[in-house]
């Protein structure tokens, strides 16, 4: 089993680096396409379309096919994908890559969640947070990295397609111990489980809906929070990656314990903690000049929002009413739904409102993360 979860995780740990090493180029795209907020929201939604059009396709692939060769196929995209990204000469050929961007890393995020599902079985233990903390590792070390990077002026183009290859260099090191689902899908068969994309029932669609609001903040703080400390005049001390370095950082210990979280406490009461922690977390980032108490502000967000996808997603895999690869790429789509149309939206929020007043909206997110989870959640699984 060590061989299979070691390949896992690099899986996991990658899609991290693709997607920081992305988001710390996002205000050296703006500056050098000359870019309004608006207008950079409107570029940024060929991620969501990307996704949307994506999720649904992955959820029926792995149904037909292993979830090995659709990481592998994911994998591949990105080699190619990264480069373009980093090379976009003007707006259009940015959406477009963005496009292709969001098609790969969501084709992987439901083939990879769906391969600790099945070795969640077979090893009969809760372990998925600690997949996820492997990729907020990628997103930390993608965001230092990529500050680093950024001192030293080094093109995108170059810097993207650096890490393209390392994903190309990754794949003598996963493919060949990545799990076969046929112990998936013969319990599947054997328990008459129901493969409806969208007939979830009402607890996992609640949890859906609070996966939304986490996934909304979380890609909200990857794609603006570095903007953010760049155009705060009184950050000074630090680069300005240092508020998306630390949620990051924040997102890696809140998930290296929330599997052992997660035996204490109940799934409702970590999920309302979760929700306050948000709102607390971006109420003391966006209230305050002092950049200490911004970074500890972007710490506390960070343990809110890192347990609630590998909760949910734990939890999806347990449905006794829809297969396990169909529940995961149902709850994903909503999911990645805020993750993806979230940071568009603040955009465009952004021009009317100003940055600062724009993502307060992630404050009330944080609320009613919150108390969906207290008064709509219940102990039960479906």
């Amino acid at each position: 089993m060590f061989k299979n979860r070691a390949s896992i995780s690099l899986l996991f740990f990658l899609c991290g680096i693709n997607f920081a090493s992305w988001a710390t180029r996002i205000p050296d795209f703006k500056e050098k396409l000359h870019l309004t907020d608006s207008e950079l929201g409107t570029i940024l939604l060929g991620l969501p379309i990307g996704s949307l059009i994506s999720l649904p396709l992955a959820g029926w692939l792995i149904t037909k096919y292993e979830s090995k060769w659709i990481c592998l196929t994911a994998i591949v995209m990105y080699i190619f994908i990264m480069p373009i990204l980093g090379y976009s000469p003007n707006s259009f050929g940015l959406f477009i890559a963005l496009f292709l961007f969001g098609m790969a890393g969501d084709i992987l995020n439901i083939a990879m969640n769906t391969q600790v599902v099945t070795l969640e079985k077979s090893m009969n233990k809760t372990i998925m947070s600690s997949f996820h903390a492997l990729f907020s590792l990628g997103l930390m070390l993608g965001a230092l990295s990529g500050g680093i990077i950024l001192n030293y002026k080094v093109s995108s183009f170059n810097h993207l397609l650096v890490i393209g290859g390392l994903n190309f260099l990754s794949i003598p090191f996963f493919l060949s111990n990545l799990l076969p689902d046929h112990f998936k899908k013969n319990n599947e068969s054997q328990e008459g489980k129901k493969k409806s994309f969208f007939d979830l029932g009402p607890h996992l669609f609640t949890l859906s809906f609070i996966a939304f609001c986490g996934m909304l903040c979380e890609g909200a703080m990857a794609d603006w929070i570095t903007l953010y400390f760049k155009e705060s005049t009184f950050i000074s001390t630090f680069p300005t990656t240092i508020g998306f370095t630390s949620f990051a950082l924040s997102m890696v210990i809140g998930r290296s314990m929330g599997d052992y979280v997660a035996k204490l406490f109940s799934i409702k009461n970590i999920l309302t903690l979760n929700g306050i922690l948000i709102s607390l977390g971006l109420l003391i980032t966006l209230m305050t000049t002092n950049e200490y108490i911004m970074i500890i502000g972007c710490l506390i967000a960070g343990i809110g929002i890192s347990t609630i996808i590998p909760i949910i997603y734990s939890e999806a895999g347990k449905s006794k009413n829809i297969s396990p690869s169909v529940a995961i790429a149902s709850v994903s789509t909503i999911a990645y739904v805020g993750f993806l149309v979230g940071p568009v939206f603040i955009g465009y929020l952004s021009d009317y409102l100003g940055l600062n007043k724009a993502l307060y909206l992630l404050v009330f997110l944080g609320i009613i993360a919150s108390l969906l989870s207290k008064f709509k959640l219940t102990d039960q699984e479906n």
